[in-house]
């Protein structure tokens, strides 16, 4: 259970921090500098430097000469740097030290062994000067050199009796020993270093090997105390840690007593982590235990007040009046009198309470009964305290309805523990469905009821399971409150569907063999029960416009959602749903049962003021499927995605959108790009938040942010979300202007990302609704374009973008070398490996490489196969695509422009032109259906929306061929200049390779727009696109041996009855117009 406090996994360098020079320099410079004058300033200080021979001047030159744009000048701080660092220089002005700071901050250089050396230096010549040595430790926190931090901090603690800099030291050592910083070698013994740190502040001796004791602990700060547990766990032994959590100093308790609530959960999470149960267990049942006797001792208190009982019986006597009071003074009279009559309470005791309600505190107690040597007998006990402890809230006024809720949870799953071998009756009536009824009844309004309901569904037999439904049926159908009857029916509902998608052997429903004809079945009979359900409340305008609002659920939009899950997998969504070579999960699905689902979730967001965030997102997600992107968009700006949440959510709308939605990306006064926010919020996180925040937490102490700090930048750094917006961001770019012109070697955020580095998916799907059954395909992988984001398509984007990068570049025009015949020899032998390694790696990615030996060869087969699943086909393409253009250039380079050719390696070359002309037959062919517009209602044309993902893919691979066909030409071009007769030789034959390619390209992009010419046309007769939506969606297109035929026909009938013509009308018309949004995006597509 170790920390996770490991430094960033590639260096994000922050910002630069403000720089100021010294008050005593002129105001000339001071105005230069101050107004980014850079040339200016960096002309005055060499002036100064030459008058006064003070190096904080040179310094100064050296910081405003790297601001320019000149590759030399730029470097000039890294060469200084370099050189004192070779020479031994300590610079001990600690302003001209930040001045080379500065300089270094638009070129990547390894700080700690830099300008962090340098400041270890600075504070080892100048022990005593605490003001340079302070900023000296802030500036290597600032730039995660925890290595000379460390160093500083210890200057500082043995230099300087401050108790922050004794606790600064401690952090350091700590975050130094667990980050990739420290030598394997020295990890531990920085971690026993911290350890003994941390032990001394906390006034812990160790006496014997093995033993340690206390006499009187120190007065430490909660955050302080964290710490020492933070080291404590994650540089000793459990068996050493367990035995001394057992000890009254630094037991759970003795936090608890001290009111160190945090270091209290911490040390209890860690128990339960080592599955310490008994103490568990023996902490828990004393924390009830001392709760129940505050409470009971105030209780009585408050019972013997004569004030209190003299007033509780006027309260009693208004109870009984007919009508009652509704606003009595004895009431609050009463309540003033019981807070005056209830003893002063400690804080201790105050903790104490606070403690014994909560819910983290009676799942573990519980848990640990269910280890005890005596099962029953420990959940006997617990539940014994919890209804002790109730009592004696309630007795004692501190009752609260939560506190109930949650000894409701812990009493039922008891009873479940306790019955779990009872055998139920031939009606499968038991104790434990007759509890589970009752509990979800009067809960059902609460947004964790389905939650808790699963929990223990999972516990009931086939018999309990469809008793329970039964009865809660019937228990529906006796109420008289409309919400909570359809609230009930509703939860029912969700039950239902999650037995039904959970694939086992049998349906826990109906007890009758479970496979897919019988699951199309349930999923039919549930989505004519939610229809039914769902007509029954919705046109009640009293619920929808004034009760639903107020409550925390929704049980109209619930029933949709099921209603609509239900259509989407009869509709065969989810149907081999990972299989190779994947399209639009549209491709072969039932488009009218689609249709239908969509139009079921729309019109209650049209005609119903919906606050609950899940029915919107999965109806963006399924707007997005069918390229309805601006409708999508709309939906998606509702939930006002920023800052933190963007990690975890912002994949569900981006992921793949360049190659939807062109029109997104192509700027305009009234668009703005959708990737922009993402690319802010991690450029902010990493430049200026994550350092000034760590700063911060140092400076004001509070230590157990730090924790909390580097695990959120961990996984912000290494997160799908991050590597994957700035690939959709590049290629949006691409769309604009049709290529980008900035290198991905200029952004910061991904630039030092190597393609070993493990990324990961920190996306929350549990935004999306979350009622599939076990082993089912979850709704958020069936409704998205393709398979989910993974480390494997991540890289292979970065890579897509480190080549096309590669083949864009142009040698700038003012770039004249004396002696250019060398330069391009070392021009081509750095091409030569960049692209053999971008090919590599490429091919390592696609596990497409050749193998070396049979071993190898069928461990790449099965990596072939899980690779070719985490793409679409049109990306699995596409990425193909670019490995055989990083061959064709290495092949190129290797046995042409620096080699004169032979018959073999032009059969190679030829080889290789050939897949790629290949690669583009088998795009057109595999992901592009042909719209045929004499297909009876032209429902062949939905399938031109279905395949714009494929269309995007295509275009990135044409326009990677054009700027390879237009890169190789290039380099002939040059090669005439070294070698005329061979380049010529050689050229004229490549040359007519490559217009190959680029006729390919052409013919592809011709593709690409007849299509697109031809979707736009077919949206401009806006009637005939209404009753085109209207046929699509109602329409009865099912064969003769369709056994479902009637069952179709008749929701479409039904669901036109239930869906208000002006709401359907409506919905048609937004449809339309998002369409043509789309294509007027695609229309002015860049294709050079």
């Amino acid at each position: 259970m170790q920390d996770s406090l490991a430094v960033k996994p590639h260096r994000i360098a922050p910002a630069p921090r403000p720089i100021r020079l010294k008050q005593s320099t002129d105001v000339s410079l001071l105005t230069a500098f101050g107004e980014e004058q850079w040339t200016n300033a960096a002309n005055l200080a060499r002036q100064r430097h030459k008058v006064t021979k003070d190096p904080y001047f040179l310094a100064v030159e050296i910081a405003a000469k790297s601001q320019s744009e000149n590759v030399a000048d730029r470097n000039a701080g890294k060469v200084a740097v370099d050189n004192m660092i070779r020479d031994g220089i300590i610079i001990k002005d600690v302003d001209a030290l930040d001045l080379y700071e500065f300089s270094c901050s638009r070129i990547d250089i390894e700080y700690s062994e830099t300008i962090g050396l340098l400041r270890s230096r600075l504070v080892k010549a100048l022990p005593k000067d605490q003001y340079s040595s302070t900023r000296c430790f802030d500036a290597c926190m600032w730039n995660s050199d925890w290595k000379n931090a460390q160093q500083i901090a210890a200057s500082l603690h043995k230099n300087f009796k401050d108790r922050k800099f004794l606790f600064q030291y401690i952090m350091a050592t700590h975050i130094y020993a667990l980050s990739s910083e420290c030598p394997e070698g020295s990890k531990k013994v920085f971690g026993t270093l911290a350890k003994a740190l941390a032990d001394k502040a906390f006034d812990l001796r160790a006496v014997t090997v093995g033993e340690e004791y206390h006499l009187d602990r120190a007065v430490i700060t909660e955050p302080e105390a964290w710490l020492w547990v933070s080291i404590r766990i994650s540089h000793c032994k459990p068996e050493e840690n367990l035995r001394l959590f057992r000890q009254p100093g630094y037991s759970p308790i003795a936090f608890l007593e001290d009111g160190l609530d945090e270091p209290f959960k911490e040390v209890m999470r860690y128990l339960q982590y080592h599955d310490a149960w008994d103490d568990i267990f023996r902490i828990g049942t004393k924390i009830l235990d001392t709760a129940i006797h505050i409470n009971q001792t105030e209780a009585e208190a408050i019972d013997n007040d004569e004030k209190v009982a003299h007033l509780q019986k006027l309260a009693d006597r208004e109870a009984q009046q007919e009508p009652p009071i509704v606003e009595s003074s004895v009431k609050k009279e009463l309540i003033q009198a019981i807070e005056a009559a209830r003893p002063m309470r400690s804080m201790t005791a105050n903790f104490y309470i606070t403690s014994c309600c909560n819910w983290t505190l009676y799942a573990n107690l519980f848990q640990a009964a269910k280890y005890q040597p005596d099962r029953k007998r420990g959940l006997k006990q617990v539940r014994q305290s919890f209804d002790k402890l109730i009592k004696a809230l309630t007795r004692a006024g501190n009752m609260r309805p939560l506190f109930q809720k949650t000894r409701d949870v812990i009493a039922l799953a008891t009873l479940f523990e306790r019955d779990s071998q009872v055998q139920s009756t031939p009606d499968g009536s038991t104790t434990r469905v007759c509890y589970l009824t009752d509990y979800l009844v009067t809960t059902c309004d609460d947004p964790r009821c389905f939650d808790q309901a699963v929990a223990f569904i999972k516990e009931l037999n086939e018999q309990e399971t469809v008793a329970f439904l039964g009865f809660l049926n019937n228990e529906a159908m006796k109420c008289s409150d409309v919400f909570q009857h359809l609230a009930i029916l509703s939860l029912r509902l969700k039950i239902r569907y999650f037995l039904a998608t959970t694939i086992e052997s049998t349906c826990q429903a109906c007890s009758t063999k479970s496979d897919d004809a019988h699951l199309a079945l349930c999923l039919t009979a549930i989505a004519d029960n939610a229809l039914d359900i769902y007509n029954s409340g919705i046109n009640d305008y009293e619920l929808r416009q004034n009760r639903l609002p107020l409550e925390n659920v929704d049980p109209l939009s619930d029933t949709a959602v099921v209603g609509a899950m239900c259509l989407l997998r009869l509709a065969g969504l989810g149907r081999d749903h990972r299989r190779k070579g994947m399209k639009s999960p549209l491709h072969e699905a039932d488009t009218h049962l689609f249709f239908k689902a969509v139009l079921w979730l729309d019109s209650y967001v049209l005609t119903s003021p919906l606050k609950h965030n899940a029915h919107r997102m999965l109806l963006s997600k399924l707007y997005l499927l069918m390229g309805c992107a601006s409708r999508a968009k709309t939906l998606w700006d509702g939930f006002d995605v920023k800052n933190a949440i963007i990690d975890s959510l912002g994949l569900l709308f981006i992921d793949r959108l360049s190659s939807i939605a062109p029109g997104l990306f192509i700027l305009s006064p009234s668009r703005e790009n959708p990737v922009e926010p993402f690319i802010v919020h991690f450029t902010r996180a990493f430049k200026r938040t994550f350092p000034s925040t760590l700063t911060d937490c140092l400076e004001q102490g509070t230590y157990s942010n730090v924790q909390t700090l580097f695990q959120r930048a961990f996984k912000q750094a290494t997160s799908y979300t991050l590597a994957m917006s700035v690939v959709e961001e590049r290629r949006g770019s691409r769309l604009r202007t049709g290529r980008v012109e900035t290198s991905i070697e200029d952004q910061p955020l991904v630039r030092n990302l190597s393609v070993e580095q493990q990324l990961e998916d920190i996306t929350d799907y549990q935004a999306l609704p979350r009622f599939d059954g076990k082993n089912a395909a979850p709704i958020h992988e069936i409704v998205s374009y393709g398979p989910l984001p993974s480390h494997v398509r991540a890289h292979l984007g970065l890579l897509a973008e480190r080549f096309l990068d590669f083949v864009c570049y142009v040698q700038p025009k003012e770039y004249k070398p004396s002696k250019a015949g060398q330069v391009i020899q070392l021009d081509w032998e750095y091409a030569l490996a960049a692209s053999t390694d971008l090919h590599k790696k490429l091919g390592a990615l696609l596990s497409i490489n050749d193998p070396e030996s049979p071993e190898e060869a069928n461990e790449l087969s099965c990596r072939l196969e899980e690779v070719a699943k985490s793409l679409t086909g049109p990306e699995a393409s596409y990425y193909i695509m670019l490995w055989e253009l990083s061959r064709l250039v290495k092949r190129v380079l290797k046995h042409i422009i620096t080699s004169p050719s032979t018959g073999k390696s032009r059969d190679l070359i030829s080889s290789v032109v050939n897949d790629v002309l290949g690669n583009f037959d088998s795009q057109n062919s595999n992901f592009l259906m042909p719209i045929n517009e004499s297909v009876g209602s032209k429902v062949h044309i939905f399938q031109g929306f279905v395949d714009l993902h494929a269309m995007g893919m295509m275009r990135e691979s044409i326009l990677a061929v054009k700027y390879t066909a237009n890169y190789l030409t290039l380099a002939l071009d040059k090669a005439k200049n070294t070698d005329k007769a061979r380049a010529s030789a050689d050229g004229a034959w490549l040359v007519t390779e490559l217009k190959k390619m680029t006729a390919a390209a052409l013919e592809a992009e011709n593709t690409i727009k007849y299509r697109v010419k031809l979707l736009k046309s077919s949206l401009d007769n806006i009637d005939g696109w209404r009753n085109r939506l209207r046929d699509w969606t109602f329409g009865d297109y099912t064969g003769i041996y369709d056994q479902k035929r009637e069952w179709k026909k008749s929701m479409g009938e039904r669901m036109a009855a239930a869906i208000p013509k002006t709401t359907v009308e409506k919905w048609i018309d937004e449809v339309g117009e998002s369409w043509r949004e789309l294509m007027k995006g695609w229309a002015v597509v860049k294709f050079d």
